[in-house]
């Protein structure tokens, strides 16, 4: 069984598409948890439209907005019937067979099965596949491409084990506004391995109100995304080639955006003294591992 988590806020014009694309999976062993986060929207009539559905096991409005996203996802991760959970956006939509194609490829060894994604904006849109097919060392991942960004950018494309997600981890992703799908999939990388299908089978709806918008022009990203990428590298081992390649990827971003003057040297700052590489330490890790190798 797979615990499919809607969590909603504000998005009335595009529900009954989602929705319409969950319930129409050709994988049916299913639980769907409609979540909404107050929204002053028209959102709560259209899923109660939804909410007598057989597969749906809890439908909760909240009184008064969360403040952001993730409390919603550990609300939904903990109600989660199933180890498989798929956070299902509220303003995405997704290809039928999506869980029929995904959930046969977890392993012992795998928490996080993703696919290719179109990325829907205006009339226009374009495919974005991360990875060539196939499985991927966790920790590999780790290295080559979740320090200086989200290799998963949408998490309507993921189903994840939650078996690899601390109570502690949950915790945590509520202390981001933006990047705690990021802080999240890091920490599942930390313990497990990744199955990427080649095929393009989820739908990223990109506009003017999803929370992605203007990331590089906004100071909340920087700040998370500093503290995410340096745990990342705290868990591969702290090496001074990691912390060198995050100071140039981000403070070329900074510089490169529209924020003011001060912000911009107020973030130069700080991602320096967060980076700050240390290469005598470095150097005498590397001795020690090499000693460690050499044959008596």
């Amino acid at each position: 069984m797979v615990s499919i988590i809607v969590p909603n806020y504000n998005h009335e014009p595009y529900l009954r598409q989602r929705l319409d694309s969950i319930f129409n999976q050709t994988y049916s062993d299913f639980e769907v948890i409609l979540l909404d986060d107050c929204s002053t929207d028209n959102s709560v009539a259209v899923l109660q439209e939804y909410a007598n559905r057989p597969q749906v096991s809890h439908f909760i409005v909240n009184e008064t907005n969360s403040g952001g996203p993730f409390n919603q996802w550990k609300k939904g991760i903990a109600l989660a019937k199933s180890d498989y959970v798929w956070i299902a956006e509220s303003d995405d939509y997704t290809d039928e067979a999506f869980l029929e194609t995904l959930v046969p490829y977890f392993q012992k060894e795998v928490g996080i099965v993703f696919s290719g994604l179109v990325i829907v904006e205006d009339k226009e849109s374009k495919e974005y596949i991360a990875l060539d097919e196939g499985y991927h060392k966790g920790t590999a991942l780790l290295s080559t491409e979740m320090i200086t960004g989200n290799l998963f950018i949408n998490a309507n494309c993921v189903l994840f084990n939650k078996k690899f997600v601390s109570k502690r981890q949950l915790a945590h992703i509520c202390n981001f506004r933006i990047c705690g799908d990021w802080s999240l999939w890091n920490h599942i990388l930390t313990k497990a391995n990744v199955y990427f299908v080649n095929q393009p089978l989820s739908y990223y709806r990109k506009h003017h109100t999803a929370t992605t918008e203007g990331l590089y022009n906004n100071e909340v990203f920087y700040r998370e995304a500093v503290r995410v990428s340096r745990v990342c590298i705290k868990s591969l081992g702290n090496y001074y080639h990691h912390n060198a390649r995050a100071i140039r990827f981000y403070s070329d971003l900074v510089r490169k955006s529209t924020l003011s003057e001060t912000v911009k040297s107020s973030l130069l700052q700080h991602i320096e003294a967060t980076f700050k590489p240390n290469y005598y330490m470095n150097l005498f890790r590397r001795v020690v591992r090499k000693l460690k190798r050499t044959p008596n």
